[in-house]
C-alpha cells in the first residue's frame, strides 16, 4: 500500500481504516516508511505489523492505538500520545519518545535498543523483556512499570521516578540511576554489576540475590531494605544508609561502608571478612 492511499483511507476515518485491515488479515508489511503525520487523531487505530521506519508523527494521539509487531525504529514520536497503546514486540530501535505519553502502555519484548526515552510518562507500563540497553530515560517517570527480565545494560536513567516498578530479574549492569528514586521497587535477581546508584533511594526495596559487584552506592540510601543473599563484592556504600536493612547471607567481600549508617542493619552469616567498616555506625549486636 502507498502513503497516498493509506491518506485517502484515513481521510474517511480511523474507523474506515481499521475495517480495511480487518478486511485484509493477511496483509503484511504495509509500507507507511517515513510518512509526515500531524495533529491528526489516531486513537484506537490498528497499524500493528505495519512497517514506520523513520516516520514523522508530530502532534499525533496514538492512545489505544495497535502497534504489535511495527517497525518504527529511528522515527520522531516526540511528545506523542501513546498512553494505553499495545507495542509488544515492536522494533523501535534509535525512536525518539522522548516526553511521550507511554503509561499503560504494552511494551513488553519491545526492542527499544538506543532510543531517548528522556522524561517521557512510562507509568504503569509493561515493558518486560523489553531491550533498552544503552537508551536514554533521563527524567523518566516509570511508577508501577513492569520491567521484569528486561536488558537496560549501560541505559541512562539518572533523576528518574522508578518507585514500586519490578526490574526483577533484571539486566542493569553498568546503568547509571544517580540521584532516581526506587523507593519500594522489587530488584530480585537484578544484574546491577557495575552500576552507578549515586544518592539514589533505594529504601523499602527488595534486592535478595541481586548482582551489585562493582557497584556505586555512594550516599545511596538503602534504609529497610532486603539484600539477603546479595552479591555486594567491591561494591562502594560509602556515606550510605542502612539502617534496618537486611544483609543476611550477603557477600561483602571488599565492600567499603566508609562512614555508613549501618545501624539495626542484620548481618546474620554475612561475609565480612574483608569488608571496610571505617567511621561506619553499626549495629548494637555485632
Amino acid at each position: 500500500m502507498a502513503i497516498d492511499e493509506f491518506i485517502k483511507l484515513l481521510d474517511q476515518g480511523v474507523n474506515n481504516w481499521n475495517r480495511w485491515r480487518e478486511t485484509h488479515p493477511d496483509i503484511r508489511g504495509v509500507d507507511l516508511s517515513e510518512i509526515q503525520l500531524e495533529g491528526i487523531d489516531l486513537s484506537g487505530i490498528d497499524l500493528s505489523m505495519v512497517n514506520l521506519r523513520g516516520a514523522r508523527l508530530r502532534d499525533v494521539n496514538l492512545s489505544s492505538a495497535n502497534l504489535r509487531g511495527s517497525d518504527l525504529s529511528m522515527a520522531n514520536l516526540r511528545g506523542v500520545d501513546l498512553s494505553g497503546a499495545n507495542l509488544s514486540s515492536s522494533h523501535l530501535s534509535m525512536i525518539c519518545l522522548s516526553e511521550a505519553n507511554l503509561s499503560n502502555t504494552n511494551l513488553s519484548g519491545a526492542d527499544l535498543r538506543g532510543s531517548n526515552l528522556r522524561l517521557a510518562n512510562l507509568d504503569r507500563a509493561d515493558l518486560s523483556t523489553a531491550k533498552l540497553n544503552m537508551s536514554s530515560l533521563n527524567g523518566v517517570s516509570m511508577i508501577g512499570a513492569i520491567l521484569i527480565g528486561a536488558n537496560l545494560s549501560r541505559a541512562e536513567l539518572r533523576e528518574a521516578n522508578l518507585a514500586g516498578t519490578d526490574f526483577s530479574r533484571a539486566n542493569l549492569s553498568e546503568a547509571d540511576l544517580s540521584h532516581s528514586n526506587l523507593n519500594v521497587a522489587a530488584l530480585v535477581g537484578a544484574d546491577l554489576i557495575g552500576a552507578t546508584l549515586v544518592d539514589i533511594d533505594l529504601s523499602e526495596s527488595n534486592l535478595c540475590r541481586a548482582n551489585l559487584i562493582g557497584a556505586n552506592l555512594y550516599r545511596a540510601n538503602l534504609c529497610g531494605c532486603d539484600l539477603i543473599g546479595a552479591d555486594m563484592r567491591g561494591t562502594n556504600c560509602s556515606e550510605a544508609y542502612f539502617i534496618g536493612a537486611d544483609l543476611s547471607r550477603a557477600d561483602l567481600n571488599r565492600a567499603e561502608f566508609t562512614g555508613s549508617n549501618l545501624s539495626k542493619t542484620n548481618f546474620t552469616g554475612a561475609n565480612t571478612e574483608t569488608t571496610d567498616f571505617q567511621d561506619a555506625i553499626l549495629p548494637d549486636v555485632w
